[in-house]
């Protein structure tokens, strides 16, 4: 059974807080579990590792860019492609809150996602298996998203989830969530 040190360990490395490889800077805290994901592809969940090819320093969007705050106080960032008929990057902070009690702060962000005519966007991520610091954990994630009327503001929901797993039983150990988080940006 993972208990105690292995639990909070692999926590630890959910946070960001062990020092255990690089781990990447998004919106200036640390990715959930970031060092182990795949590396980025278009249109699907996007934290990798800092060493990944072409994950080091991204570039300035060239359409609009929105920005707000969710009720959790994290920041969320929506930046729209030049000819606004996509969603080049969205990104957010999240609170996390663990069956077990523990709790931490993260990020999630997708990139490349399609913007349809309505002014929405959707997509899911996982559930993908990782390695959290040498325990077994399942990552899934959602954002779903729209612009208003007039193309000044977007709003959606976000959820992530983490399932940490003990690694000689295979049973679930604990599960993070962020639960369902709207949020809103303005341009």
């Amino acid at each position: 059974m993972l208990t105690g040190g292995g639990l909070a360990a692999a926590l630890a490395v959910l946070a960001g807080s062990a020092t255990a490889g690089a781990m990447p800077v998004h919106l200036g805290i640390q990715a959930a579990a970031a060092a182990a994901m795949t590396p980025v592809h278009p249109g699907i969940h996007s934290s990798a590792a800092a060493k990944a090819p072409g994950h080091g320093i991204a570039k300035a969007p060239v359409g609009a860019v929105f920005g707000g705050v969710t009720p959790q106080s994290w920041p969320v960032v929506v930046a729209l492609g030049k000819a606004r008929n996509r969603v080049d990057r969205v990104a957010i902070g999240l609170d996390m809150t663990c069956t077990s009690g523990d709790s931490f702060g993260t990020s999630d962000r997708f990139q490349a996602l399609k913007l349809s005519r309505k002014g929405r966007f959707s997509t899911t991520f996982g559930p993908q298996r990782i390695d959290a610091g040498g325990v077994p954990a399942d990552v899934e994630s959602r954002v779903v998203g729209r612009m208003s009327a007039d193309r000044t503001s977007v709003r959606g929901i976000w959820s992530l989830k983490i399932t940490l797993y003990d690694p000689a039983t295979a049973a679930v150990a604990d599960t993070c969530e962020s639960g369902l988080v709207r949020w809103q940006a303005r341009q």
